[in-house]
């Protein structure tokens, strides 16, 4: 009669234990395939701001970003770089206006060569270089931390 017992045990923790394990097999397979997207983020310190969803990246990785002035003087971007690239950019952004800036991202390690539009995403820190109007002794450099899908 013990061994029935036991034999009624073995069953129960045998049948449990399988159904455990097909559903921890499921959720690892969702884990893989059902991956959490990262969320496309511009940040910048004042006297600009990033301009809600207005800024993109193609497959040739040019970056372009429209950036509004908080400031009370108007600013001269006179260089944007990404990864090794320098760039001119000449915008000028007066007081609550906004301007486009593009930076070629071709030379950052974060470029794809490959990009599938609406999955890969790129992320790196962007420098603009700039002054107020009318004072170039001034000159300032400022980062930009970017997350951006590819479009």
């Amino acid at each position: 009669m013990a061994i029935r017992k036991g034999q009624a045990a073995m069953e129960y923790l045998m049948t449990y234990g399988w159904a455990i394990l097909i559903v921890l097999a499921i959720m690892g397979i969702l884990v893989y395939l059902v991956r959490p997207q990262q969320v496309e983020t511009c940040q910048v310190t004042t006297p600009f701001q990033c301009e809600q969803d207005k800024y993109t990246i193609n497959s040739s990785n040019f970056v372009k970003i429209s950036l509004r002035n908080l400031g009370a003087v108007a600013y001269n971007i006179s260089s944007v770089q990404c990864g090794t690239k320098v760039d001119p950019a000449g915008v000028i952004i007066t007081p609550g206006s906004s301007g486009v800036l593009t930076f070629n991202c071709a030379s950052s390690s974060s470029a794809l060569q490959s990009p599938q539009p609406g999955k890969d995403t790129f992320k790196d820190k962007l420098i603009i270089k700039y002054y107020p109007v009318g004072s170039p002794e001034f000159i300032k450099t400022q980062e930009i931390e970017i997350v951006v899908r590819y479009s």
